[in-house]
């Protein structure tokens, strides 16, 4: 079973990135995984700029349920989605394995920064690209248009988010209303 990392190695911590993310071989792909009411998740390390301690979030009036609000990321505001609730998920309350995952990504042409609050990080681990089957097609708790794919690691499995697909126009709306968009 994968075990949450503890607060002491997560808080802050910065992930591999471009040169990194260039070495990895064609056949393998890294993830960060993550876990959302007991289930396994994983984002594309190349998309994921750092993990953030749970912090202080300054809310937003009138923004949907699933934005809890901004935070300050070195300067730049970020806005910070529950992913529970944009899931359609129970809302339960931060605990010390809660983890905010700030991710670069591009949303209808737009770089865009966001935060995702994320029940706990396990780890940044390969997913073999052949191994990651298509979504299922069979309704159920997530959209399948939503999901990149389903890999296995260890035995359990890891449902590949795909992003831009998650994080609706109405998540770009809500940027430009709060003048969050990524610095250039």
């Amino acid at each position: 079973m994968i075990r949450a990392l503890p607060p002491a190695k997560v808080e802050s911590a910065h992930l591999p990135r471009d040169e990194d993310i260039a070495k990895m071989t064609q056949d393998q792909s890294q993830f960060v995984t993550l876990g959302l009411d007991g289930e396994v998740f994983g984002l594309p390390v190349a998309l994921v700029r750092e993990i953030l301690d749970y912090r202080h979030i300054t809310k937003l009036p009138q923004a949907p349920a699933y934005v809890l609000g901004m935070i300050d990321v070195r300067g730049e505001a970020v806005p910070i989605i529950d992913l529970r609730a944009k899931l359609g998920l129970s809302c339960v309350a931060a605990t010390e394995a809660s983890r905010l995952i700030v991710v670069d990504i591009l949303l209808s042409g737009r770089d865009a920064s966001l935060g995702l609050l994320v029940d706990c990080v396990f780890e940044v681990t390969e997913l073999d690209r052949d191994a990651i089957d298509p979504p299922p097609n069979v309704g159920g708790r997530w959209r399948a248009e939503c999901i990149r794919g389903i890999g296995r690691r260890n035995g359990a499995f890891v449902v590949v988010f795909d992003l831009p697909r998650l994080l609706a126009e109405e998540d770009i709306a809500l940027m430009a209303a709060t003048g969050a968009p990524r610095a250039a």
